[in-house]
């Protein structure tokens, strides 16, 4: 059986890959618009930093 194809980065389904992207800029806008916000002096509760995967080397 052999596995579908995938980006190497993200890994994910080749097939899904465009749906994927679309589903996170709707999130990245939300991001932006939170990161836009005045707290004044109130950090926000949660910092949402994704970051990469390092590879098993």
């Amino acid at each position: 059986m052999t596995e579908p194809a995938s980006d190497s980065e993200t890994h994910i389904a080749a097939e899904r890959d465009a749906a994927v992207r679309e589903a996170f800029e709707v999130i990245a806008a939300e991001i932006g618009k939170l990161r836009g916000l005045d707290l004044g002096d109130h950090p926000p509760a949660v910092v949402f930093r994704p970051l990469r995967r390092k590879d098993p080397s």
